[in-house]
């Protein structure tokens, strides 16, 4: 009986482990490219992903008017960015004025954990003067505006997520112009994680407590079995 119970306990205790490690793999990166949907001009160095929202003519605005993208792919149309977010139409319009017009992307899908919180350090420069350029983060269809060419906040910040609930998440990541196609904007995204909930599951938790089940069903049998054995010796005494 004891070497089953300890056979059980090892069984649920392996199977606990990789029930938990095969949801944990999921992992996302900005170490490199490799994984992301790109559109656009996109480069990675140094553990962190650059997108612009250049064009390969160049841009005509600025104290470097002739300034050519990081790669020389240039931005693509908006509405190749809302599709490839996973958004609909306008979606990533500021306003009916400050309309999106061209701009790059990346995104990817993985398997997410309820509990589970996604963070990432990003920063945003621009040269545009006249409108409200656009950096932000787009998970599971939601649109969040990071900064804008008015608005480009501090020059590293950190941005955290929480995820709800278990299943397939979606995120992108974008820059774009808007109003015009002039007065280059750039978006960095680095430090890019996903940490695990320490709370397991439902399921594993379930798992793990079917497991201390038996253990205590098997506990229970072993101490009526020495009280019965302990109640017979005085008789084999007499």
């Amino acid at each position: 009986m004891k070497t089953n119970a300890r056979q059980l306990l090892a069984a649920t205790a392996l199977g606990l482990l990789a029930f938990t490690s095969n949801r944990a793999q999921a992992q996302v990166t900005t170490g490199s490219l490799s994984g992301w949907n790109v559109l656009g001009d996109v480069v990675t160095q140094a553990g962190a992903i650059t997108l612009t929202t250049a064009f390969a003519d160049g841009d005509p605005a600025g104290d470097q008017p002739f300034k050519l993208t990081n790669t020389g792919t240039g931005a693509v149309s908006i509405g190749e960015l809302e599709t490839a977010a996973g958004v609909a139409p306008l979606a990533l319009d500021l306003s009916a004025t400050e309309y999106g017009t061209e701009g790059s992307l990346i995104g990817q899908s993985f398997a997410a954990i309820a509990g589970q919180t996604l963070s990432f350090v990003w920063a945003f420069g621009t040269r545009e003067t006249l409108f409200q350029d656009r950096a932000f983060v787009v998970i599971d269809g939601v649109v969040t505006t990071l900064a804008t060419a008015g608005a480009a906040g501090a020059a590293s910040q950190t941005f955290n997520y929480t995820f709800g609930r278990t299943g397939d998440a979606r995120l992108a990541f974008g820059v774009i112009d808007t109003g015009d196609v002039v007065g280059v904007s750039s978006f960095t995204v680095g430090h890019l994680q996903l940490t695990v909930a320490a709370v397991p599951e439902p399921a594993a938790g379930a798992l793990l407590l079917a497991g201390l089940g038996v253990l205590g069903v098997v506990a229970r049998r072993r101490r009526c079995a020495v009280s019965r054995r302990g109640a017979a010796l005085p008789n084999r005494a007499r």
